[in-house]
C-alpha cells in the first residue's frame, strides 16, 4: 500500500464510535449525578444510537466500510504526483478523529476517576446543551493553537492539513451549536404563543 496513513482514519472512526459509548456508560455510571446535560454524545447524527448506549451500530459500520474502500481506491488509482494533496487530506481528517478521540480518552479517565473516588465530588449542577456545546467549541483552541504554530513554521502539507482539519473540527461545533440555539428560540417561541394569559385584577377597572 503506497499510503498506509489512509486505514489509519477508519481505524479512528471505529475507536470514535467505541470509546464514545464507554464513555457514556461511564458517564451514567456516577458522573451524571453531579452534571446533568441533555445528550453525552454532541453529533446530532449519533445522538439516538449513543443514547441506547448499544456498542454494535449498522449505520456507522456501513458509513465507516465506504470510507474505507475510498480509501483503497485512492491509494490504488491515485497517480503519486498528487501526493501532496493526499497529505494534506490526510493530515485534516487524522487531525479531526484524533481530536475526537483524544477527547474521549480525557473524559473517559475523568469519569472513572470520579467512580473510584466519589468522595471527591460533590453537588449538582444542569448544564444546558448549548452550554456543552460552547464549551466544547472553545475547547478546540487546544488544539488548534498548537498545530497553528507547527503548520507556519513547517509549511508542509500534512501540517497545513492538520490546522485545515483543526479548523473544520471548530466549524463543526459552531454548526452544531447554531443549529442548536435555533431550534432552541424556535421551542421558546412556540412555548410563549401557547402560554395562557392571566388578567391581573390591579388592571382591570370597575364602572358603577
Amino acid at each position: 500500500m503506497n499510503r498506509p496513513l489512509f486505514l489509519a482514519v477508519p481505524v479512528l472512526m471505529l475507536l470514535d464510535y467505541a470509546l464514545t459509548i464507554a464513555g457514556a456508560r461511564l458517564h451514567a455510571g456516577g458522573y451524571a449525578r453531579h452534571f446533568e446535560i441533555e445528550h453525552y454524545e454532541l453529533n446530532p447524527l449519533w445522538q439516538g444510537a449513543v443514547a441506547t448506549r448499544r456498542w454494535f451500530n449498522p449505520r456507522h459500520l456501513a458509513i465507516v466500510a465506504a470510507f474505507t474502500a475510498i480509501f483503497v481506491a485512492l491509494d490504488a488509482f491515485l497517480p503519486l504526483r498528487y501526493a501532496s494533496l493526499t497529505d494534506f487530506f490526510i493530515g485534516a481528517l487524522l487531525t479531526m478523529f484524533g481530536a475526537v478521540n483524544a477527547r474521549h480518552l480525557a473524559n473517559i479517565a475523568l469519569f472513572a476517576y470520579v467512580r473510584a473516588h466519589p468522595d471527591e465530588l460533590s453537588g449538582s449542577v444542569r448544564m444546558s446543551h448549548l452550554l456543552v456545546l460552547w464549551m466544547s467549541a472553545t475547547q478546540t483552541f487546544v488544539v488548534l493553537a498548537p498545530i497553528a504554530i507547527v503548520a507556519w513554521q513547517s509549511r508542509g502539507h500534512f501540517a497545513l492539513g492538520a490546522f485545515a482539519g483543526a479548523v473544520a473540527y471548530l466549524l463543526v461545533h459552531l454548526v452544531w451549536y447554531r443549529r442548536a440555539r435555533q431550534a432552541f428560540e424556535r421551542q421558546r417561541d412556540h412555548g410563549a404563543e401557547h402560554e395562557p394569559v392571566h388578567e391581573r385584577v390591579g388592571d382591570r377597572t370597575e364602572r358603577p
